[in-house]
């Protein structure tokens, strides 16, 4: 665990700022250090695992959020981390929790021993952020960063939708924007759980190909929460929006809030930090 005398928290989540030289990052991943940081009580410096120099006399460091288990290395301490494939060899790192089932069985399968506790460290957000917000949109679509401008041109300008850019450097500005809309479409695996942290029916949509992984992160996450898999629709044109109540009918697009609470109590039963 972190000394209480730490003046940081060295955590590593995916920086597109860092590692992509962007000027902003995906709201998902900076998540990480928003939940760390309230969580621990402590600021978080970003490292990267991968390149801690051999003579670092100190290379302990933490992963949270993420899909970043392959980046990560013997030294580091993981609390709520998942895999992105079935493939990616994972370091043996010390697992306090994973994000979800599967995750914990890709890391016995490799030799390694991690506990039963699960949960996305993002269900705790609401515990740090819960605004009074009107809604203001019938409906919220949550691209993947990399689908944003696919779905701007499908959903731009119509009536009670909101299309919302996850690319910021204000985590609570994106969730305000979240909490504006009744129900959401994402393809972004944490605008599904954000949307469900705060009782946000969301389900799952696909606007391309683009996505890094193979989509287990998805499946973990919902094996996490109790959810059924379902057939996730591949969303081309507005047309979907006649057809998408059909998809909620017949999709849990909601996590029973005992569910919810029992996570959340696991996560901070084991967080590292201090």
């Amino acid at each position: 665990m972190a000394s209480s005398l730490s003046k940081t928290i060295p955590l590593f989540y995916w920086s597109e700022t860092r590692l992509m030289g962007k000027n902003k990052e995906n709201y998902g991943d900076l998540l990480s250090k928003y939940i760390v940081e309230k969580v621990s009580g402590m600021p978080v410096k970003w490292v990267n695992p991968s390149k801690t120099p051999w003579y670092s006399i100190n290379k302990k460091n933490y992963s949270a959020i993420g899909s970043i288990l392959h980046h990560t290395s013997k030294y580091t301490s993981v609390w709520g981390s998942g895999i992105i494939d079935r493939k990616k060899k994972i370091e043996g790192s010390k697992f306090f929790a994973v994000r979800g089932p599967i995750t914990r069985k890709y890391i016995h399968k490799q030799g390694m021993t991690c506990p039963e506790v699960y949960g996305d460290p993002a269900l705790l957000l609401p515990k740090f952020y819960y605004p009074e917000v009107e809604k203001e949109f019938e409906l919220g679509i949550i691209p993947h960063y990399n689908d944003y401008h696919l779905a701007l041109g499908l959903f731009n300008g119509m009536n009670n939708v909101k299309v919302i850019d996850l690319m910021t450097n204000n985590i609570e500005e994106i969730t305000t924007e979240i909490l504006k809309c009744r129900k959401t479409i994402s393809s972004s695996l944490h605008g599904i759980i954000v949307s469900h942290a705060y009782g946000i029916p969301s389900i799952q949509v696909k606007f391309s190909e683009r996505i890094f992984g193979d989509g287990v992160k998805y499946e973990d996450y919902f094996n996490s929460v109790d959810i059924d898999n379902y057939v996730v629709p591949f969303v081309d044109s507005a047309v979907f929006l006649d057809e998408m109540d059909n998809y909620f009918k017949n999709s849990n697009s909601l996590v029973l809030p005992e569910r919810l609470n029992d996570l959340r109590e696991g996560l901070l039963r084991v967080q590292p930090f201090n």
